[in-house]
């Protein structure tokens, strides 16, 4: 690789930058270039001689040509997982993984001549990630992220509320369903005292344990499962099991109990799950987060895409969810915005046009988002507005198409 050079064309120093604040006049490109060895490190190449003002640009650029090398590598390694099978935990990192550039850093930091692999590096993710899209946005993948949205869901009420009470209205609290569990086993007389304090005391990892191997993105067992959803399912079972048994070793009944607590557990789960996807019209504030695994978030838009709008660093989106999603948000903070109902089905054309019409002020970063503030009532009118104009560009199309209608 050949590096150019800069001089005045009067002067006889060489520069490794044109923006080098020596120069008075616009410079020139040198008559000769910085030729690059292709051994050993490019860390080490000495500077050309010449203006000292200019700093050395290859050991930085060094450090982001490996990182950048290993981002291949490892996309590379993303891509033969997908190939293989379903891999919800894969296809999550691929969303996320043009997020930042090399080494985490912020893209527009990359080293100008690293610009052009960078951005290929970031077609190739773009592609990779419309090639399995299908696979993981619809059907299976959408009820799998709707378990693990209820799973974060029980997980996060476990947590801010006492120990085993959950949100109404569904009301059971942990410890119920246990108690149920253990009545249920036939009426035989294996609870001792020791037994039931045991099992008291460790009710909560059970509950954790269980609801995390539901959460988890890592990739799912097939084995003999018939979808993605089955093999999570059996997967929380697995966990439930091994927890029980290194709290109550030796015990007999353990097994059955696993069996009856994960057997009501996921009809709780599969109940909430399924009375709360009916859609919702919601505005995102982008510098918030939910209650989801992270990665899931992504997922999330991607399985309901609507309109965004970039705003610095974060991305606030007008689009519809399942309304479990809309109950992930924390006490604290209102992330998620509902501003319609069931009724609208929109497509992500109609959504992007409406969001398009908020102020770009609106998404300041010192100020509160715009659908957190009086503003927002004017959201669901310029929903309405966009709506009634793709109505009447499909009219003009039709006509277009057949006039005689």
């Amino acid at each position: 690789m050949d590096v150019p050079l800069w001089q005045t064309a009067s002067g006889t120093v060489l520069h490794l930058s044109a923006e080098c604040g020596a120069f008075r006049i616009p410079p020139q490109r040198a008559s000769v270039s910085l030729r690059v060895p292709d051994r050993g490190s490019m860390a080490d190449i000495p500077e050309p001689g010449g203006c000292r003002r200019c700093p050395n640009p290859f050991p930085d650029y060094y450090t982001q040509a490996r990182r950048l090398i290993s981002g291949m590598e490892e996309l590379a390694a993303l891509a033969s997982r997908l190939d293989s099978g379903h891999d919800l935990e894969a296809y999550c990192s691929v969303l996320t993984f043009g997020m930042f550039g090399p080494g985490g850093s912020n893209a527009g930091d990359t080293h100008r001549l690293l610009r052009k692999p960078h951005s290929a590096l970031g077609s190739a993710r773009d592609r990779l990630a419309e090639r399995h899209a299908d696979a993981f946005r619809s059907g299976k993948a959408q009820e799998e992220l709707l378990l693990i949205g209820t799973a974060a869901l029980l997980d996060s009420d476990f947590r801010r509320r006492r120990p085993g009470k959950f949100r109404l209205p569904w009301q059971e609290t942990w410890e119920e369903i246990c108690e149920a569990a253990l009545d249920a086993l036939d009426g035989r007389d294996t609870f001792s005292g020791t037994a039931r304090y045991n099992y008291q005391s460790g009710f909560h990892r059970w509950c954790e344990k269980w609801l995390h191997a539901l959460m988890r993105l890592t990739p799912t067992e097939q084995n003999d499962h018939a979808s993605p959803v089955a093999a999570r399912w059996a997967r929380a079972h697995n966990a439930l099991e091994r927890a029980i048994k290194r709290d109550l070793p030796d015990e007999p009944w353990v097994g059955s109990l696993a069996d009856q607590l994960h057997h009501t557990g996921r009809g709780l789960v599969t109940g909430i799950a399924a009375s709360m996807a009916e859609p919702l019209v919601v505005a995102y504030d982008g510098r918030e987060g939910i209650d989801l695994p992270w990665p899931a978030q992504y997922l999330l838009w991607a399985q309901y895409p609507g309109g965004a709008r970039q705003a610095g660093p974060s991305r606030h989106r007008l689009t519809a969810v399942p309304r479990l999603f809309t109950l992930l948000d924390g006490l604290s903070r209102r992330s998620l915005r509902v501003i319609g109902d069931a009724e609208w089905h929109d497509s992500p054309a109609v959504y992007q046009e409406a969001i398009n019409n908020v102020p770009k002020k609106a998404f300041s970063q010192d100020a509160p988002c715009w659908w957190n503030t009086q503003a927002a009532g004017r959201l669901p009118h310029l929903l309405s507005m966009a709506r009634a104009d793709a109505a009447s560009a499909r009219q003009q199309a039709q006509r277009a198409q057949a006039p005689w209608r």
